[in-house]
Formats: C-alpha cells, sequence, structure tokens
C-alpha cells in the first residue's frame, strides 16, 4: 500500500483560519492575530485610533499615504504579526491603567466594522492572560 498513493484514501485538512479577530497585548509588543488581519483583507497599512472616554482601541485600514498609517507585515509563522510600537502600546496601557498588570498579557476581542474596513476593541473586556515565561518548552500532549 505505501507504494502506490493511489491507494490511500486521503482527505484535505481545512486550514481555514479560525478564532476571533483579537489582539493580544504584553509589556513589550502587540499581536494581531491572522484572523484579525483576514477580517480587514490582509492589509499592507492601517492607522490605529483610540476614543478614550469609551475606552476604545481601534485599527482601520488605509494607504500608505494617509496620516499616521502603521505597516503591517506578517513576522509570525502563524499569519499573525506582531509590533512593538512603543506609542500605541503605551497609549493602550493608560486607558487600561486600572487594570494593567506588567507581568500579565491581555486579549481582546474585536467587532469588525466591515463598511468602513476597521476593527473595535473594547479594553475594558481585556481578559489577562498568564505571562509567556522563557525558557524549557512545554512537551505537546498530542
Amino acid at each position: 500500500m505505501f507504494n502506490d498513493f493511489s491507494k490511500f484514501k486521503f482527505e484535505v485538512i481545512d486550514i481555514t483560519i479560525t478564532g476571533a479577530p483579537d489582539i493580544v497585548i504584553n509589556m513589550n509588543g502587540i499581536t494581531f492575530t491572522a484572523k484579525l488581519l483576514e477580517t480587514l483583507g490582509n492589509p499592507d497599512y492601517v492607522r490605529p485610533l483610540i476614543d478614550p472616554h469609551n475606552k476604545a482601541f481601534a485599527i482601520q485600514v488605509c494607504k500608505e499615504t494617509d496620516a499616521k498609517s502603521m505597516r503591517l507585515r506578517k513576522n509570525n509563522p502563524s499569519g499573525a504579526y506582531s509590533s512593538s510600537c512603543s506609542v500605541v502600546r503605551q497609549t493602550l496601557r493608560r486607558m487600561m491603567k486600572s487594570t494593567w498588570k506588567d507581568s500579565m498579557r491581555y486579549r481582546i476581542s474585536g467587532v469588525p466594522f466591515p463598511e468602513v474596513k476597521a476593527v473595535v476593541f473594547d479594553l475594558s473586556k481585556a481578559r489577562e492572560l498568564p505571562p509567556v515565561h522563557s525558557g524549557k518548552k512545554k512537551k505537546s500532549t498530542l
């Protein structure tokens, strides 16, 4: 059997991106999930937006020539994008100051607004995640 590929009854594994259009914020950066980038149409540039009164953060698709645009490049094998943009990170930390702990990470799910090519995040709904520890990797349970 292993000498003839046609004898197998293979099924294609569905590799469709699942999950939510999330961001993860930590002390060193912000990760935009692959689902978030897909939701926005995998743009090259976005504008970071804030609404301090409503504790909201958004990213909106824009052109390279638009004022205050931020370039997105997938720099993670999962298709996500991680940014160390200190201006955005510090702004979000200030807006989350009552709940922010330097040692923790925070996941926030976004609400898509396709008509304006944006995703909005309610910073008051950030879910605290344990910190990522460097060192030995845990063994897979598979």
